[in-house]
């Protein structure tokens, strides 16, 4: 393994709020791209309002931003974990990921979750 393999390129945080966090929201490693988790915050880090599939708008647009950020792009992604607080919303979750991906689907896994903070859907 080269030295350039190892090289591991993150960016300022594309969302003011986040830039003091401790981590990063993206990291490229060669052509992969990783994001952390990401929440329903839009640009000033409020939560969006709407409920659930506004929320998980804002969650890809986040993921969008970060990507393209790296140069890549909602096609590229191959797989998805998403973390919902209630698995009745599912079905709404589906359906918002739909107006982001199209075939080929990323693999994706979904798990409910009540580790949440408060007020993310």
């Amino acid at each position: 393994m080269t030295t350039t393999e190892n090289i591991v390129e993150t960016r300022p945080a594309p969302f003011t709020w986040a830039q003091s966090a401790q981590y990063s929201q993206g990291a490229k490693a060669g052509e992969l791209v990783f994001t952390s988790g990401q929440a329903g915050y839009d640009d000033a880090g409020n939560l969006v309002e709407g409920g659930f599939e506004a929320q998980a708008r804002q969650v890809f647009r986040n993921i969008e931003k970060i990507l393209h950020q790296h140069g890549a792009s909602m096609s590229s992604v191959v797989k998805l974990t998403a973390y919902l607080g209630n698995r009745d919303d599912f079905d709404a979750f589906k359906k918002v990921r739909a107006e982001f991906f199209t075939s080929p689907w990323p693999a994706v896994t979904a798990v409910q979750n009540s580790f949440l903070v408060e007020g993310m859907l």
